[in-house]
């Protein structure tokens, strides 16, 4: 349905995502960007103002730990890696 759909309208993904591994496979099946709300929440309710900016650079680790472990260098590898 991405095929169908991702030249006509910017396809998000939002429900259920909580870390790096859930970034990497929303990215690999066409989500051109991940929404992560309760989690930012959650980082902003632990550290206050810096929780945002803290819980955003553990993301960016975990979806960098997902891409070396698959050997890719661009987000756009990942459905080679990711999709059967």
């Amino acid at each position: 349905m991405v095929e169908k759909f991702s030249k006509q309208v910017t396809i998000m993904m939002e429900l259920g995502l909580r870390g790096g591994p859930d970034i990497a496979r929303a990215m690999a099946v066409g989500a051109k960007f991940t929404m992560l709300g309760r989690t930012i929440m959650y980082g902003t309710a632990a550290l206050g103002s810096r929780g945002g900016d803290h819980t955003i650079a553990i993301l960016n680790r975990q979806l960098q730990q997902v891409m070396e472990q698959l050997c890719c260098q661009r987000i756009q590898e990942l459905p080679n890696h990711l999709l059967p």
